[in-house]
């Protein structure tokens, strides 16, 4: 386990701390699980993020379906029964 110091300013101490007491109850190490939560969720966030950009790039690009850029159907109208 590691140790890291960082430095935050009043009001985001106390928020930080005020969510360690409702979280955790006070218990030992509320503090590290509240930030650890955190960590873990602007990482998932994150990847959520790039996994959206990389559909989205996808779907930019088109989808190769395997006919060779040929239409199944002559008109719209085949298409419905």
């Amino acid at each position: 386990m590691g140790n890291v110091l960082i430095s935050l300013d009043d009001e985001d101490e106390a928020l930080l701390r005020r969510l360690a007491r409702e979280r955790r109850q006070g218990k030992k190490g509320a503090l590290s699980g509240v930030v650890s939560e955190a960590v873990r969720g602007l990482a998932e966030r994150d990847r959520r993020v790039k996994s959206a950009r990389r559909l989205v790039e996808k779907m930019r690009c088109g989808f190769d379906l395997g006919l060779g850029g040929k239409r199944v159907y002559k008109s719209r109208s085949e298409i419905y029964d």
